[in-house]
């Protein structure tokens, strides 16, 4: 059996073979931007990697000073935590600040340190400072002004040494709140 189709019709047949070809892939790339663009339910995913901080990345130097403070303790096998005033602030000094090698010197309040880690993660400036007795301090410094240039920060350390001499240990905890001069 022979058909026979007019040439009219071949002609308009490829054009809604085209069309149905061009729709169906525009629905596919459609799809695939959406689904990357947004997770199940149709909700728009967030950016899992936040971006830099043109401010932070600048950072040479940082004098910082801390006005209040937290301290965890153990009483009867129980933790607590209680909230206390510094008085006078307690002061700390980040320099060598070299965000692209990762690593700064610390000094000041706290204890010296030239074995700093940093780390810079979107609007948040890490400073990770292992002791050789084991204990461990973190600031961060936030891409946030307090005031006057001032960048909002935290000071968290925890140490543990034992006792030698037989009597009680207990470790140290606290975590310090305040501000940050920036020094580019």
């Amino acid at each position: 059996m022979i058909v026979m189709v007019k040439k009219d019709t071949l002609c308009r047949m490829k054009r809604v073979a085209v069309i149905v070809l061009i729709l169906g892939l525009v629905f596919v790339l459609d799809r695939l931007v959406i689904g990357q663009r947004f997770g199940r339910g149709g909700r728009e995913r967030r950016n899992r990697i936040p971006e830099t901080s043109a401010t932070l990345q600048s950072v040479k130097s940082l004098t910082c000073r801390f006005t209040a403070a937290a301290a965890g303790s153990w009483e009867g096998g129980e933790s607590h935590a209680r909230l206390k005033e510094t008085g006078t602030p307690v002061s700390l000094v980040i320099r060598d600040i070299d965000v692209q090698d990762g690593t700064a010197e610390i000094g000041g309040g706290f204890r010296g340190g030239d074995n700093v880690i940093v780390k810079l993660v979107g609007a948040n400036l890490h400073f990770l400072d292992m002791a050789l007795n084991g204990g461990l301090g973190v600031v961060t410094v936030f891409a946030k002004e307090t005031h006057d240039g001032r960048l909002q920060a935290v000071y968290s350390r925890a140490a543990y040494v034992e006792n030698g001499s037989g009597g009680p240990s207990v470790p140290e905890t606290g975590q310090y709140y305040g501000d940050c001069e920036v020094e580019r």
